[in-house]
Order: C-alpha cells, then structure tokens, then sequence
C-alpha cells in the first residue's frame, strides 16, 4: 500500500513539474537576447529595430506580460519578424535601466540600431494594445 502511495505521489509530482515547465516557457519561443550592446549590433547587420523589454522577478506586472502578452501568436509574429528583441532585467542588469531611465516597470522601449530611442511603452500591455503600438 505505502509503494502505492508513493508512487502515485511521484507521477503527480512528474506531470504538476512538466505542467508548470510548459507554462513557464510560453515566452520562450521567442528569442530574447539579454545583451543589449549585443542586440545593437544584430539589428545593424539586419537592417532592424531594437524592442528591449526592462523586467524584474518581483514585477507583477512583467510576469503577467510573460504569461499573456508574449505568448500571443499574434504579438510573437510581429516581434519575431521586425525586431531585434532584448529582455533586461533591471535588478542583476542596472546599466541599461538607467542609461534609458526604465525606472517603471514593465517599461518596453523601440531603439533604432544605434541604440536611439524611438517609442517608450510604459507599464501592463494587453496584446491587442501593445500591436497598435509596434
């Protein structure tokens, strides 16, 4: 009986782990780039913006945009085809937060490929709003 018990404790904990990995990585199919002198130099050799996104784990905010903004197939499509996408966070990364002024977060900013500001979004973006403004 105790095998029983804990075997089913076992596959629960299997498939709750394989569950929240999925959910966690919605976001992930986009390719974000963590670098942004990195990201500068990607969107000079391809002719592309930059869409930089100022995060941070304790943002609940952020995280929302994770788990509904980013993973819209819509939102992604437009993302993935016209820029060149970077996510910093503000907390283990405070240079470029700082270099831009990204104090409230989520801020999103549009760069031109040298790093020149061109459009700043500021704070919690529904997909539908944030493609009017991309």
């Amino acid at each position: 009986m105790v095998i029983i018990v804990a075997t089913l404790l076992v596959v629960g904990l299997v498939i709750s782990n394989s569950t929240n990995k999925e959910t966690e990585n919605n976001s992930d199919t986009l390719k974000w780039n963590d670098n942004l002198d990195q990201a500068i130099q990607e969107a000079k050799a391809t002719n592309k913006t930059i869409f930089v996104d100022f995060y941070a784990d304790w943002c609940t905010y952020c995280d929302e945009m994770d788990k509904n903004t980013f993973t819209s197939p819509e939102v992604q499509e437009k993302l993935s085809q016209d820029y060149v996408l970077v996510k910093i966070d503000v907390d283990k990364n405070p240079g470029p937060s700082s270099k831009y002024q990204a104090y409230s977060l989520p801020t999103m900013l549009i760069l031109d490929s040298n790093g020149n500001e061109i459009k700043r979004i500021v704070g919690y973006q529904s997909s539908e709003k944030l493609l009017s403004q991309i």
